[in-house]
């Protein structure tokens, strides 16, 4: 069995969020500490950007601000995503380990199997699109992104709960000339959730059951012995102070 740390966390902030998956990076990568399966939530709509991205062509940031939507960059790359009715996972390992492939599609779709294969316990035909999405007929329920640094390796991803139209097609600009090439008219076409899916309360008592299906399917697929915990001392100094990376316009606003 492959030895992993689980931690499950209660909504947070998105500086606390996004500091604590690069905690863990840095934890795994220098101080030699076990990979994590990291599944958490968001404490408001929070909106983050790949690193790459320029935030003005990908968020409407007049609608964020009056809203008090924080506008995050991540240390990873992908698209604009709003975190808000969803999971959050983050699968973090050495990038030697012989769990995962090492080309950028292959980690992809093995790391995002066991979140397929839950789905599929509840939804029909549940499709992996590449590079990093998850989709039920054509429609993305699930985008991943990846970092690789430090000589480790971190994805991290979705899975939409249920969607608040007004908030989404509010604070993310969307590429037409995309959803087109994919046979869609707006962003919400081209978007689906569970409760879309299933018709289902998306209450607390059914995020429990899902959570626990996740951590079950990660376990049998890669073949981990979980330990849950949270993250070390050392690796909390480190998320207290990219915290303030991460709430700094610095950084969230740099091109």
């Amino acid at each position: 069995m492959n030895k992993f740390r689980l931690i499950v966390d209660p909504p947070l902030s998105g500086p606390i969020n996004m500091a604590k998956d690069h905690a863990i990076l840095y934890g795994i990568s220098h101080h030699g500490l076990l990979p994590v399966l990291r599944i958490y939530r968001w404490l408001e709509p929070t909106v983050t950007v790949g690193f790459f991205e320029d935030i003005k062509y990908t968020v409407n940031r007049v609608y964020c601000n009056k809203k008090k939507i924080p506008i995050i960059r991540r240390e990873s790359g992908g698209g604009t995503v709003l975190h808000h009715m969803e999971l959050t996972y983050s699968f973090t390992i050495q990038l030697d380990s012989n769990l995962i492939p090492q080309s950028v599609e292959g980690s992809f779709q093995k790391i995002i199997s066991p979140l397929i294969n839950t789905l599929k316990e509840y939804i029909d035909q549940v499709e992996y699109r590449p590079v990093n999405d998850i989709v039920i007929n054509r429609r993305k329920i699930s985008g991943s992104a990846q970092i690789r640094k430090y000589g480790a390796l971190q994805q991290h991803g979705t899975i939409m709960l249920d969607i608040d139209d007004e908030i989404l097609t509010s604070s993310i600009l969307y590429d037409g000339f995309k959803l087109i090439n994919r046979g869609f008219i707006s962003q919400r076409q081209s978007l689906t959730s569970m409760t879309d899916e299933t018709g289902r309360d998306i209450d607390e008592k059914f995020i429990e059951e899902f959570v626990a299906k996740i951590i079950n399917r990660f376990h049998k697929e890669f073949s981990i012995d979980f330990t849950a915990s949270d993250i070390s001392e050392s690796e909390k100094k480190i998320m207290e102070e990219y915290a303030e990376k991460f709430a700094s316009d610095k950084w969230n606003y740099k091109k």
